[in-house]
């Protein structure tokens, strides 16, 4: 129910219990974050006894070697095999998913990013609830909108100029209209920046509709409240929950 690695190869293995439980007993999880609701198709989990001795083993992929695999990062990659594997545990995690939530979702809302493994999950997931799925209601927000926010922003002055120069170096890195990255912005100030905006404006409604938010994996749950908080200005009657394809590695 886990995965092992082949040098760069990440290989879904459900005899071994490392790192993710990859079959459908045990999925899917729920936890909270700020009062929202998250379901986690896969549980991720912490290394073996011996495994987690193992320095460079621990920090592979960041706990989480298969999403790096998934997305061809840091050399990681993974088979035909284990993606079949990891396809049918989804499937039956999907069906236990569409019973705990019988009332099911009218609007499907994927969360931006470079990689369409979020995108992938909701469209799956829209068709199953007979639901709309939108792409294209959130985006990143640019180097040029980090300039903004920081004008904005109720700091000093050496803390402004001490944010301003880590941001330009970004802009010479990505340009003024390139993704702006939180790395590298300390994590008292982070919450200036956040992770994305408004980017396809919706009709506001106050019916009651289900919202469901899909990300690929949650790590301290800012993404998800953050779209919470601007879905529910369009919608504020809605009830708003959210899954991801790997669980946080919460204890």
């Amino acid at each position: 129910m886990g995965l092992i690695l082949k040098e760069q190869c990440v290989i879904v293995e459900h005899d071994c219990s490392d790192w993710l439980i990859t079959q459908s007993e045990g999925n899917p999880t729920i936890e909270y974050s700020n009062g929202l609701k998250i379901y986690a198709i896969f549980k991720r989990q912490f290394l073996s006894g011996k495994q987690s001795r193992d320095r460079k083993q621990r920090h592979l992929g960041d706990n989480c070697p298969l999403i790096y695999a998934l997305k061809r990062k840091n050399g990681l990659y993974t088979n035909i095999s284990s993606i079949k594997k990891l396809n049918n545990s989804f499937k039956i995690i999907c069906t236990k998913f569409m019973e705990l939530e019988s009332q099911g979702y009218q609007l499907i809302i994927s969360m931006p990013s470079a990689h369409n493994i979020s995108y992938i999950i909701a469209k799956r997931l829209a068709k199953k609830f007979n639901a709309l799925h939108l792409s294209n209601f959130l985006r990143k927000i640019t180097v040029n909108n980090a300039f903004q926010l920081l004008d904005n922003a109720n700091i000093s002055v050496k803390e402004t100029k001490s944010l301003d120069f880590k941001i330009k170096i970004q802009a010479r890195e990505v340009g003024i209209n390139g993704d702006f990255s939180l790395k590298g912005i300390p994590t008292k100030f982070r919450d200036i920046f956040p992770p994305f905006i408004l980017n396809e404006q919706l009709s506001s409604s106050s019916e009651r509709i289900r919202i469901l938010l899909v990300d690929d994996l949650m790590a301290t749950g800012t993404t998800l409240t953050t779209a919470r908080k601007i879905m529910a200005l369009q919608y504020p009657n809605a009830v708003i929950h959210a899954i991801c394809l790997f669980s946080s590695m919460r204890r």
